[in-house]
């Protein structure tokens, strides 16, 4: 006959790993948008808690503050509270990705000129206004309008790239 097998419950180490998975998301719902803040699904506690976080600046005692927050997100519903903080982060990884591709245009601009509008939804005003941008920001010519041109034509890019 075999001996019975003690359950001792989850490991140190995954306790742990838990914790820390509870004071990333204190941390993230701290940094919540005032708005956003207000619509989170809290007991009254925990919400106070994390107003008191949102005031303080960062030092030991909002770190303290931030594990008080973990133990009491335990009797939260996480699935809930998780989305916010995850849709921003993906909504901000989007507008990221917008300003790069904005950037990699103006500079396809600067190189090729106009054809480098070709395959983009961009309008016919749109077109003759970056015709006019790009003669002021010609690389080869640098002058006072050069620089401001140049950021016009980013502007533009993000305008073409817009969501519709």
């Amino acid at each position: 006959m075999s001996e019975p097998v003690e359950d001792w419950g989850p490991s140190k180490s995954s306790r742990k790993r838990e914790h820390r998975e509870l004071q990333t998301l204190a941390e993230s719902l701290a940094a919540l948008p005032e708005p956003r803040f207000r619509k989170l699904p809290l007991s009254e506690r925990t919400r106070d808690a994390l107003e008191a976080a949102r005031r303080m600046p960062r030092s030991g005692s909002r770190n303290r503050q931030i594990r008080l927050i973990a133990q009491l997100l335990l009797e939260e519903d996480l699935e809930a509270l998780a989305k916010p903080p995850q849709e921003l982060a993906s909504k901000a990884r989007e507008e990221a990705a917008r300003h790069h591709a904005a950037e990699k245009l103006r500079e396809r601009m600067l190189e090729t000129g106009e054809p480098a509008l070709e395959g983009t939804a961009a309008t016919p005003e749109q077109r003759e206004r970056a015709r006019s941008l790009l003669h002021d920001a010609s690389p080869r010519a640098p002058t006072s309008r050069s620089v401001p041109a140049r950021r016009a034509l980013y502007r533009l890019a993000l305008e073409i790239l817009a969501p519709d």
